[in-house]
């Protein structure tokens, strides 16, 4: 109470003074004695950090999703990427009320539309399509490193195979020149095109229509139409699509009335379903050599999709028992830039305990357990107070101790978080309203590992004695 009262009347006077004259600028200082000034000073702490494999920690549902197979030509390192995706049909969806006859599917075609890709687009690669016999179930999380196989009958043929490249040359160039879309289309079998039709118009015995109620909705479609497909690529190496959009086009005849009055005309029609937000998509990403490089020392990767992480432990004792009051404690992480690559644009800091609980609660940062940070023009990663998260480590780590002696042996990750890349969305006036992983394929190194141990700048201030 006697520091916080001079500390008041000090600054009063100072406050008092400065009124007065514009020039009396050590007149406050002077009325002070030098015992009542708060002390702030700036000490050093050191991190270490290793790199850990993420595979089983990122979401595998996402708007986007990857087909191919890349390997990368300076670490060596292979990912493959497969994906389920289910369509959804839109409310009370209804083929015409008359004029179509079962049967009449004149094709079934899976459009799979390209956002971008990695590799050589004139690599040929060959990809297949199975089709699913077990719905995904909304309310499971899904892993990037999840079993396709759980959803598919293995042992029975594809219903299709397609070799494609990039660019379809089979495009005219007309076509290729101007606004296209790159897109691979895959025929399937017009046996499914068909079923759709006839569940469509499925009666009762006693004539009750019934097959509406199959398209009413997009659960209602998954459940008793179709449950969807698995696409994988089963040959070719080099070349990684990122899919923004898949659609199932059902075409079919319809007959109608011509000029005559009689229904002796066709028409040509398409029954479109997407993929969406309101139906799920599921990445499936497999690595291979990539434990090599989280052996590595001197340094530490991130790599995505689903490659690796870079863990931190905070040196959170030492900090707290060896500091006053902290008013900030700043930590930055060097990129090696080695000319090529673009970095990720932004990194989040989490705990370890929590990486997977932030994503699936689609959490916020919130500067106390969570931290967010963009790569700055000198290629680092800052964050500029992660002070909050030390005390709140160290309370945990008092209050654990105090009650088992063995809980730090228990709770070995206690100290410990992860910076994971991330994409935000925000709303006008900048506010985070998402943070989603970054699956891109991408891959940095850090300055760290048991070569280097990371420098966290702690400011803390004192009254004098």
């Amino acid at each position: 109470m006697k520091k916080l009262t001079c500390f008041i009347l000090a600054a009063t006077a100072i406050l008092t003074f400065s009124q007065c004259d514009d020039t009396t600028d050590t007149v406050g200082n002077s009325t002070i004695a030098d015992q009542d000034f708060i002390t702030a000073r700036t000490d050093t702490f050191f991190a270490t950090s290793s790199t850990i494999t993420a595979n089983d920690s990122i979401l595998a549902n996402t708007s986007d999703v990857y087909l191919g197979k890349y390997t990368d030509a300076t670490d060596k390192t292979t990912l493959t990427s497969s994906f389920i995706t289910q369509f959804a049909c839109t409310e009370n969806f209804t083929f015409p009320e008359e004029g179509v006859v079962g049967d009449s599917a004149t094709y079934t075609i899976l459009r799979l539309y390209i956002d971008s890709y990695y590799g050589d687009s004139l690599n040929a690669m060959r990809c297949e399509v199975h089709a699913l016999d077990k719905v995904l179930d909304e309310g499971t999380p899904y892993y990037t490193n999840f079993a396709p196989e759980e959803f598919y009958d293995t042992g029975a043929k594809p219903l299709a195979s397609k070799v494609f490249n990039v660019i379809d040359f089979t495009e005219p160039d007309s076509i290729l020149e101007g606004e296209y879309t790159k897109r691979i289309d895959i025929r399937l079998p017009n046996s499914i095109g068909n079923r759709f039709i006839n569940l469509f118009y499925e009666t009762t015995p006693d004539g009750k229509r019934i097959g509406k109620e199959y398209f009413a909705n997009s659960e209602a479609f998954i459940n008793n139409v179709f449950k969807g497909v698995y696409v994988k690529c089963t040959q070719g190496d080099g070349t990684l699509v990122k899919i923004f959009r898949s659609r199932l086009d059902i075409g079919f005849d319809r007959l109608i009335k011509s000029s005559s009055g009689e229904m002796d005309s066709i028409q040509n029609l398409t029954a479109p379903f997407y993929s969406g937000k309101e139906v799920m998509q599921v990445n499936k990403f497999a690595n291979s050599n990539i434990d090599i490089l989280s052996e590595e020392s001197g340094h530490t990767y991130i790599k995505t999709p689903a490659g690796l992480f870079t863990e931190i432990t905070l040196p959170v004792v030492d900090v707290i028992e060896n500091c006053d009051t902290i008013n900030s404690a700043k930590i930055s992480f060097e990129r090696y830039n080695e000319g090529k690559g673009t970095p990720y644009t932004t990194i989040l800091m989490v705990r370890k305990s929590e990486m997977h609980s932030f994503f699936l609660k689609n959490g916020l940062h919130d500067n106390k357990t969570s931290y967010l940070t963009n790569i700055s023009s000198d290629n680092k990663y800052t964050f500029d107070n992660i002070s909050e998260i030390l005390k709140r480590l160290y309370k945990e780590y008092k209050d654990g101790t105090a009650q088992d002696s063995n809980w730090e042996t228990n709770n070995p990750d206690w100290n410990k978080v992860v910076l994971i890349p991330v994409k935000t969305t925000s709303d006008s006036y900048g506010n985070t309203l998402k943070i989603i992983h970054d699956i891109s394929l991408a891959s940095i190194k850090l300055r760290g590992g048991d070569a280097y141990q990371i420098p966290i700048q702690i400011v803390t201030s004192k009254f004098n004695d």
